[in-house]
């Protein structure tokens, strides 16, 4: 497993929890204004920020995993030299989209930091720590796909059409449950 892969699994990781935390405290909110008639105040604004933050770190495990949504209906009938080209496409693509939402996250992030922006909730949380969590999501979203952008240029490079396939083709979904469960997908496959 590269070094990025393992970063970006314990980040995602540390997102689930993240999630599985709110849950607990949204269903906590729940019985508590049923039973009690209470509100936990700020569940629901923490519950905007963990959804936020889980995506953008959800973006960049979904690129060392391979798991964005694809289109393969050109790819299946592609030689390997073509697909590999098309890879090469998709991950530029990829760069600049993650740049793209890098870039508008920072600028907000910069702004709430200059106006000392507030939520406007009971919590009133400084809005650059929600943001600061965020905008670090999206740049291991941009970093990652560079690594993937640069890893499959030098493989063009060299003429490793394969090896640009081996580094960026989707797995099937058999693949995938095979390897979450713990087992070793590579026999299976995969798609093309």
């Amino acid at each position: 497993m590269r070094l990025e892969e393992r970063v970006m699994r314990y980040i995602a990781l540390a997102a689930g929890y993240a999630l599985l935390v709110q849950a607990v405290l949204t269903a906590v909110e729940i019985v508590s204004r049923k039973l009690f008639n209470h509100s936990l105040q700020g569940v629901d604004e923490l519950g905007g920020y963990v959804l936020a933050i889980t995506a953008s770190v959800g973006f960049g495990y979904a690129v060392v995993t391979h798991a964005h949504t694809r289109v393969d209906f050109a790819l299946k009938h592609a030689s390997v030299a073509g697909r590999s080209v098309l890879h090469l496409l998709a991950s530029l693509v990829l760069v600049a989209v993650s740049s793209g939402m890098l870039w508008f996250a920072v600028k907000s992030l910069r702004a709430s930091i200059r106006l000392g922006s507030t939520a406007t909730t009971p919590l009133q949380t400084p809005l650059w720590i929600p943001q600061g969590i965020w905008v670090f999501g999206l740049t291991m979203f941009v970093l990652v796909s560079l690594i993937i952008l640069l890893r499959c240029m030098a493989r063009l490079r060299r003429g490793d059409y394969q090896g640009v396939e081996d580094l960026l083709q989707a797995q099937s979904s058999e693949q995938q449950e095979l390897l979450s469960a713990g087992f070793d997908g590579d026999s299976q496959g995969r798609t093309g």
